[in-house]
């Protein structure tokens, strides 16, 4: 099955051509010459869907100084022209992920053409391309951008384009609109507004477009959902989305930044107890605010116990949800994350039981002390210290170890706690969890060489913020002694600071480290989070990107 726009052109090649002309048949044969245009036209629109191959090379996440084996990956991708930033090619973020190698080919062409990573966004899994100069103008040529279309309604008929596996040639996959709602984007845990469609998703389709009846985009394939009990269910990045990571790329210089959120936990007020208990008066609905993160919009402008009411004069229910459309509700964090860093929402608060307060908020970008992923696809941080390799926590580390298995050592299942809870705001600027990875054995830390996966809490005394921090703590040393003391485990390291230099140096030429230390620049927690969790429970399901 087809939609709308793609049965009129299989209909205008199945039509035999009229070879007499009549008076008769001339309003025939103007619906056929109608017919061929809109058939073009779906050419011109299926020509601008490129295939991309991409060569990753990711870092080992448990020798940080190192890279893991190459691997190829084919995806999909499609022309767009930018305002005030010219043409480039949009796809996923996972498409090209740690890519060394990104070539792209058009529908039907025979050659590649290399592109540069010019944009990537994991929480929203989007990222831009830019075809190398020397080649920009032979790829384009001919070529025509494609349009953004309006968020489509439930039950509208779209075509998914791309290349998944299982063939060479583009491919065309129909399906209905089936659910609008809030997801988590399995790329960096991020909930954001997507589309559901009941076309199937396949690996190869990722960054392919969506479009409608108008052959207009109206999303980005990007992942299916894995289930016995479940088939043809795909996700889709809608436009809404797609075109707020690009006002944030326009606004910043070229720069993505991320998504802004309040960094608040807050109690549901379904209960007519928990509302009595409040104050709230009857008609009143919305949310408690029981957790207010460090580094949040909120901190510092909300308290904790207020009953957020609404924002915006956008009233908030019960479940902590909003309007969205007819018959539709969405979650509050989707309202907050349609802004930018440095916008202000008016937010109106029922304090102390009896007070009604109108608070500005003014927003900023949500932080994670873990992250899912590091800033423009930088390699993780890491220090080497007489043989002692430290690191950052991160989700990529956890997998790394092995920790999400269920089978973990005490260590494995706090550090997990770190991720899972203690770390979902995030702390100040710069701020890691540091981590005590593994020990190249030496000499100089006999007796050291089984720790591994230890949180580092002080040096000397003194709380360890960073890796970088570290490296300065080490450095500015003047005691004869180095004490290391950990989190949770209550270990301690003690080594001879004056043998420290010359050890590790011997240590990293033994085991191919090229240098002791690498940071990574900017802050480490630049990662989003989708921080208005209500501790509801998620479904058992795995969402796999496709």
């Amino acid at each position: 099955l087809l939609t709308r726009s793609s049965r009129l052109a299989r209909e205008a090649l199945e039509r035999p051509t009229t070879t007499i002309a009549h008076a008769d048949d001339r309003e025939e044969d103007w619906d056929e010459a109608d017919d061929r245009e809109a058939y073009e036209e779906l050419n011109a629109v299926w020509d601008s869907v490129v295939r991309i191959y991409c060569t990753h090379s990711e870092p080992d996440w448990q020798l940080p100084w190192a890279l893991d084996r190459q691997y190829p990956s084919t995806s999909t991708g499609f022309f767009i022209n930018i305002p005030g930033v010219g043409k480039r090619i949009m796809t996923n973020a996972h498409s090209i992920e740690y890519g060394k190698i990104v070539q792209v080919r058009r529908r039907g062409g025979d050659s590649k053409f290399e592109c540069e990573i010019e944009a990537i966004g994991n929480e929203c899994d989007l990222a831009l391309l830019r075809v190398v100069e020397a080649d920009e103008a032979a790829f384009f040529e001919g070529l025509r951008e494609l349009k953004f279309g309006p968020l489509p309604e439930l039950q509208d008929e779209v075509d998914v384009l791309g290349f998944p596996v299982g063939g060479e040639s583009m491919s065309v996959t129909s399906g209905v609109v089936s659910r609008v709602e809030m997801q988590e984007y399995s790329q960096a845990g991020q909930s954001l507004l997507a589309l559901q469609i009941d076309a199937a998703i396949n690996p190869g389709n990722s960054g392919g477009p969506v479009v409608d009846e108008n052959l207009e985009v109206v999303g980005v394939a990007f992942q299916s959902l894995n289930g016995d009990d479940v088939e043809n269910i795909g996700y889709v990045v809608p436009v809404t989305v797609v075109e707020h990571f690009l006002e944030d790329i326009r606004r910043n210089a070229g720069q993505y930044t991320g998504w802004c959120a309040l960094g608040i936990g807050f109690s549901l007020l379904e209960s007519k107890s928990f509302r009595e208990y409040l104050g709230m008066q009857p008609g009143q609905t919305g949310v408690m605010v029981h957790e207010l993160g460090p580094s949040s919009s909120a901190f510092g402008h909300l308290e904790l116990n207020d009953v957020l009411l609404s924002v915006d004069e956008v009233v908030v229910a019960n479940d902590g949800t909003i309007p969205f459309r007819r018959g539709e509700r969405v979650a509050l964090s989707h309202y907050i994350s349609s802004h930018f860093a440095g916008d202000v929402v008016e937010a109106r608060v029922l304090r102390g039981g009896d007070k009604l307060v109108e608070v500005p908020i003014p927003l900023k970008v949500a932080r994670r002390l873990v992250p899912y992923h590091w800033a423009r696809n930088s390699p993780p941080p890491y220090l080497v210290v007489s043989g002692l390799v430290f690191t950052a926590l991160s989700v990529p580390y956890l997998e790394a170890e092995r920790c999400y298995d269920g089978r973990n050592t005490p260590d494995q299942s706090y550090l997990l706690t770190l991720e899972a809870a203690g770390s979902a705001w995030g702390g100040e600027a710069g701020e890691e969890v540091v981590v005590l990875s593994s020990v190249l054995c030496h000499r100089s830390n006999l007796g050291y060489e089984s720790l591994e996966n230890l949180h580092l809490g002080t040096l000397n005394g003194r709380a360890v913020r960073s890796v970088e921090h570290l490296s300065q703590l080490v450095e500015e040393n003047t005691e004869p002694f180095l004490r290391f003391e950990f989190k949770f485990s209550g270990k301690v390291v003690v080594l001879d600071a004056q043998g420290v230099a010359a050890a590790t140096a011997e240590i990293c030429e033994e085991n191919g480290v090229p240098r002791p230390m690498r940071f990574v620049p900017g802050s480490a927690t630049a990662r989003p989070v989708d921080p208005d969790k209500t501790g509801e429970e998620t479904k058992n399901k795995e969402k796999v990107r496709s």
